[in-house]
């Protein structure tokens, strides 16, 4: 499977900070920015299943019509689930916006998820979308050949 196939491909994004760091945007400011910037973004901020603290459940249609939905916990990190490559791009261009600069943003797939290595993956932050979305394609290119 070539990047550009692979970039088609509906699966789950997880995005996490390095280890032992955790992200300085509070589930509530996810949730107020989310809501700003996608208008039909709906929002749940609840207690976190996984750690202490809260975390944010998000939904919103994506301007090629698209549903879409994720997770988000400033210890664990971000899930999108059910998502191109080019819309996880797409959130990530906004999401990293509100994060230090020099922060690692570490990411993996629902296809290779079991190999547990994040730190290989990093996320090109300062490039724009079309680099973001290039890596992820080729990520899990890589992945599905594997299988």
């Amino acid at each position: 499977m070539t990047p550009d196939e692979a970039a088609l491909v509906i699966t789950n994004y997880y995005f996490a900070p390095s280890e032992g760091e955790q992200w300085q945007v509070t589930p509530e400011r996810f949730a107020q920015e989310a809501e700003d910037r996608w208008p039909n973004c709906t929002t749940n901020t609840a207690a976190s299943e996984v750690s202490t603290g809260l975390e944010v459940e998000f939904a919103m249609t994506f301007s090629n019509e698209a549903e879409r939905h994720g997770a988000y916990n400033p210890s664990h990190g971000l899930s999108l689930y059910g998502h191109t490559a080019l819309d996880a791009a797409e959130f990530m261009s906004w999401f990293v916006t509100m994060l230090e600069p020099d922060l690692r943003v570490l990411f993996n797939n629902a296809e290779s998820i079991e190999d547990g290595d994040y730190d290989d993956h990093v996320l090109p932050r300062s490039m724009g979308v079309r680099p973001m979305a290039e890596a992820l394609a080729t990520h899990l290119a890589g992945a599905l050949l594997e299988e």
